[in-house]
Formats: structure tokens, C-alpha cells, sequence
């Protein structure tokens, strides 16, 4: 017994050009945010800040749960 399943090919293509969009507006999110929270640690290193661990760490988070929720585009 055999199943044929019959689909329109620009269709397919569609939905993954959607997600393709979906994902770089996630990266681009990520890097901008990335960018934002590194000139803020520039920012309190000048002036000698010792919350900088602190900050490194929440960037580390940050960026490693955004990659993380992107990693469910991955094929």
C-alpha cells in the first residue's frame, strides 16, 4: 500500500521564505540587543564599574536563551 501526497511546490517554498524572514528578524533582534547591552558594558567599564561580571553574565544568558529559542527554526 502506497500513499501519494500531492503539493504545490510554490507553497513550500513560500512557508520556508516565511520562516527564513522570521529567523533573520530574530538575529537581527538578538544583535541589536547584543549591541545595546555591549555599549552599556563599555559604558560602566569607563567608569570603573564592578557590576561588569555581572552584566557579562547576563549578556552570556541572554544571547545563549536567544539561540536557543532560534534553535527550533533549524531543520
Amino acid at each position: 500500500m502506497s500513499i501519494t501526497i500531492e503539493t504545490d511546490l510554490k507553497e513550500i517554498l513560500d512557508k520556508l521564505d516565511q520562516k527564513m524572514d522570521r529567523m533573520q528578524a530574530d538575529i537581527t533582534e538578538l544583535k541589536l540587543g547584543q549591541v545595546k547591552i555591549e555599549g552599556d558594558i563599555k559604558a560602566l567599564d569607563n567608569k570603573g564599574s564592578v557590576i561588569q561580571p555581572i552584566i557579562t553574565g547576563i549578556t552570556v544568558a541572554f544571547v545563549g536563551g536567544g539561540l536557543l529559542a532560534l534553535y527550533k527554526y533549524l531543520p
